[in-house]
């Protein structure tokens, strides 16, 4: 393992931070919901985060790299903002979905910037695998938001 990461190993660690992030902030959603049916979808978000978070810190092992965290002390901060701002909102289930959606786009800006096309020579299916659970994640969040 060397010091310096090459272009595929930060790609796919900023890639890694992002779904460990998603996945912590679904949970966080999930603990702050008092929608029973919208906790439940958080939660499935989560766990579909963490199959995925797995994949890429695979890649990350075969790259010759160790997987990188998310700052807890940076994700404690997000999470009590984005509780304030829905306790104010007037209505805090619609609010947490809005912030999740947000979310899910700056996950899927994240994958399409060029920076990430690494990824595809080594692991051809990663990001389009993130990109179709992005996109169900993005339908499912409308569809509970209209519901």
């Amino acid at each position: 393992m060397s010091i310096l990461r090459n272009d595929l190993q930060v790609a796919l660690n900023n890639l890694h931070v992002a779904l460990i992030t998603s996945d912590e902030d679904y949970r966080d959603a999930a603990e702050f919901v008092s929608n029973s049916a919208v906790k439940e979808l958080f939660m499935q978000l989560a766990e579909s985060r963490q199959i995925l978070e797995k994949s890429v810190a695979v890649a990350i092992r075969a790259s010759d790299d160790l997987p990188s965290v998310p700052d807890p002390d940076r994700q404690t901060g997000q999470h009590l903002l984005q509780r304030l701002e829905a306790a104010f909102s007037a209505d805090q289930t619609i609010e947490v979905i809005d912030q999740r959606l947000a979310e899910e786009s700056q996950l899927e800006q994240l994958l399409n910037d060029s920076e990430m096309s690494v990824i595809d020579k080594e692991f051809p299916s990663l990001r389009s695998e993130c990109l179709a659970n992005i996109k169900e994640a993005k339908e499912k969040l409308e569809r509970a938001k209209s519901a």
